[in-house]
C-alpha cells in the first residue's frame, strides 16, 4: 500500500487500525484542533465518520471528552450525518478529517 504524503505530516506513532477485515484499506489523517496534533488511521470505505472522530479524540485528548461536543469536517464542510461511511462522505486516501469543538472555548 502506498502511503499518501498527507498522512506522514505531523502524526503520532503508528496508524490506528479501524479497517474491517478484508475490505480494501487506505490511510487518512485525523486532526483534533484542541490538541494541535494529528493521528494516522487505517480505514476502509465502510468505516463511519463517527468511528474516525471517536478514535482521534481517544488518541489525542486524555480528558475523556464527550464526542457529541465535537464535530467532524471534511474539506471544510461539517459532516452532519456522522453515521455515514467515509465513502459516502467522499473521504479518500490521504484526506484529513478535522475534529474540533462545536462551541468556541474562552482563552484563559
Amino acid at each position: 500500500m502506498s502511503v499518501p504524503f498527507a498522512t506522514q505530516l505531523r502524526t503520532r506513532g503508528d496508524a490506528i487500525d479501524l479497517a474491517a477485515g478484508a475490505e480494501p484499506a487506505f490511510l487518512i489523517r485525523a486532526q483534533v484542533h484542541e490538541a494541535w496534533d494529528a493521528v494516522k488511521l487505517r480505514v476502509g470505505p465502510h468505516t463511519t465518520v463517527s468511528a474516525v472522530k471517536r478514535a482521534a479524540l481517544e488518541a489525542l485528548l486524555a480528558d475523556g471528552s464527550d464526542a457529541a461536543a465535537y464535530m467532524a469536517k471534511v474539506r471544510g464542510a461539517e459532516v452532519r450525518d456522522e453515521s455515514q461511511s467515509l465513502q459516502a462522505a467522499d473521504v479518500r486516501a490521504g484526506t484529513t478529517v478535522f475534529v474540533h469543538a462545536r462551541r468556541r472555548r474562552p482563552i484563559r
